[in-house]
């Protein structure tokens, strides 16, 4: 049928499909004179085909229609060049022999665009070339933030947002402070700034704070020299800052950093340089800093525990995360994905019933993602069913229910199910810091400001 219809193409079919291009068309004889000119030159020269038939391309210039042409066309070559209108437009204008079964040239075929048009049209094409560019490293991003091996699992409003946020300022070497309460996943999210940086192949360091006791914090930090202090390790030792050269360092707990030890972090923001502990050189750095904190930090530099100027500067690129008790949407998939990650770790095929999700999703979750991540290791090690139902949950978490409007008739479960949640919270805060510590417990005891004494009855009351 098709074939058919092609060979029924008359002359005047041809015409008429030439006349419907969006390109300029003229048709010239084999001595180059003009026989036909489809509608669209006509429009854009205002011209008939009249004014032009006949003539060739010399006489079109001595009669004032084109001011220049294509120079030394060879008759049996295609050409591409300049055309330049009396009406000033310029073309880019190719020029095709055409040729009869004896390979003479029958016709000349000129196909021209109007290079402004070409212009415009070069410039959506970079146009949709950068947004293509900035699509393909969202989407990277996406990728990299959400299942592939990361911890940033979300359905909800809020943490999409924070996630565009962090596609916008991942490729900024700006500082970013992270705000939010213990356990909501900030050294996750410094994570995922860093992976969608272009430092990403790059060290990613972090350092807890409080974790470093406050005589050796300076020295962790900013290195040493040889012969800094007594018991100085020989040659000397490079800090975290220099240990992060190339790529970021992530300063978690920044509240907790004592007052000394902000002015030598405020000079190196300032400054990008630092000096170690005992040195005379300044050592230029190139590297990114993240900081983190669950304080309110403008409130301590109210109360002078923080100075204002070391807060201003971290607080470039501000981020919050929400704690998990307000975005609620994002506990199902939390759990599924934690669970996930010990059925590939131990080689199980687990999963939870739709009650134990929707009794996990109702919990209030005082240490947010790492007490619901602690949780779930529990019931994954604990239910002896491949099914994990709502009485296995019951069990761990006791029935302790988020209230949204708390009264006076039911106060004493409330203030159990607080109880309750905060010793859940406790729990993982300690094997948290215990697994940070390589289980020693003097440091662990630390770190959570409580006696070795009082840290063993609680991890008995663990075992029990």
């Amino acid at each position: 049928m098709t074939d058919n219809k092609l060979s029924n193409l008359t002359s005047t079919d041809l015409l008429e499909i030439l006349d419907a291009l969006s390109d300029a068309v003229a048709l010239s004889d084999e001595l180059g004179r003009v026989i036909w000119l489809n509608r669209k030159l006509c429009d854009l020269l205002n011209i008939s085909l009249e004014d032009w038939k006949g003539k060739t391309t010399r006489q079109l210039i001595k009669e004032g229609y084109i001011k220049k042409s294509l120079a030394n066309i060879k008759t049996n070559d295609t050409q591409t060049g300049f055309i330049l209108t009396n009406n000033g437009k310029e073309f880019m204008s190719t020029v095709r022999p055409i040729y009869d079964k004896d390979h003479k040239i029958k016709f000349y075929l000129s196909t021209s665009t109007v290079l402004q048009e070409l212009n415009k049209l070069k410039e959506q094409l970079e146009k949709l070339r950068q947004q293509n560019s900035q699509y393909q490293s969202e989407i990277q991003c996406l990728r990299g933030i959400l299942f592939n091996g990361k911890e940033m699992v979300f359905e909800s409003v809020e943490m999409k947002s924070v996630v565009n946020y962090v596609i916008k300022l991942a490729p900024f070497d700006s500082t970013v402070l992270i705000t939010g309460e213990s356990g909501v996943g900030k050294e996750v999210l410094a994570k995922a700034i860093h992976q969608n940086s272009p430092r990403k192949n790059g060290p990613f360091i972090p350092v807890v704070i409080p974790s470093i006791p406050a005589n050796l914090l300076e020295t962790e930090l900013f290195g040493y020299e040889d012969g800094a202090f007594t018991g100085a390790i020989r040659g000397g030792k490079i800090g975290l800052f220099e240990t992060s050269q190339g790529g970021t360092l992530f300063l978690d707990e920044i509240g907790d950093c004592p007052y000394e030890i902000q002015v030598k972090i405020l000079r190196t923001l300032e400054t990008n340089v630092i000096r170690r502990v005992g040195g005379v050189k300044d050592i230029k750095l190139d590297i990114r800093i993240i900081a983190a904190t669950n304080k309110d930090l403008s409130q301590m530099v109210e109360k002078g525990l923080f100075r204002e100027d070391l807060f201003y500067r971290l607080n470039v690129l501000p981020l919050h995360i929400k704690p998990l008790r307000e975005r609620t949407e994002d506990i199902p998939p939390l759990c599924e994905f934690f669970l996930e990650k010990l059925n590939d770790k131990y080689k199980s095929n687990k999963n939870f019933s739709k009650a134990a999700l929707e009794r996990l999703k109702a919990h209030t979750w005082i240490g947010n993602v790492r007490e619901l991540r602690n949780v779930i290791e529990r019931l994954f090690i604990l239910t002896d069913n491949q099914t994990i139902s709502v009485d296995d949950v019951n069990a761990i978490l006791g029935n302790s229910i988020r209230h949204s409007q708390p009264n006076s008739t039911n106060d004493n479960k409330i203030g159990e199910s607080i109880w309750e949640s905060y010793q859940s919270y406790e729990q993982s805060r300690i094997l948290e810091v215990l697994k940070q510590v390589g289980g020693n417990k003097t440091k662990a005891a630390q770190i959570l400001g409580i006696s070795r004494t009082k840290l063993y009855a609680k991890i008995k009351n663990l075992q029990n």
